[in-house]
């Protein structure tokens, strides 16, 4: 990803204090959509362990099967900035908030 300037982001919107705004909630969307996907691939249930009687000394990973599971995702950042970039992203204002600061 090349650089980008403060002014590219705010060309897409009022000031760069909105545009953090928006890019912070898309890319938790984006965090949670990878987590489901994750989860579906993965097909794990969490499982609450009690680890306190367990020896750590005596667990073997391995490292090997890890590695072939592990899939790599972008960061949910730079894809939200790439999509804001592009004309992707819609931000709109709820208008009962903007009328309750009215007041």
């Amino acid at each position: 990803m090349t650089d980008i300037s403060l002014e590219e982001l705010t060309e897409k919107t009022n000031s760069i204090y909105e545009a953090v705004v928006i890019l912070s909630r898309r890319a938790r969307q984006i965090t949670d959509e990878q987590k489901l996907q994750i989860e579906m691939e993965t097909n794990v249930v969490p499982v609450q362990e009690n680890r306190d009687s367990e020896d750590f000394d005596e667990v073997e990973i391995d490292r090997e099967a890890l590695m072939r599971e592990h899939k790599k995702y972008p960061k949910p950042v730079k894809v939200a900035i790439q999509e804001m970039l592009e004309g992707k992203i819609e931000s709109r204002y709820n208008e009962s908030a903007e009328e309750e600061n009215d007041i």
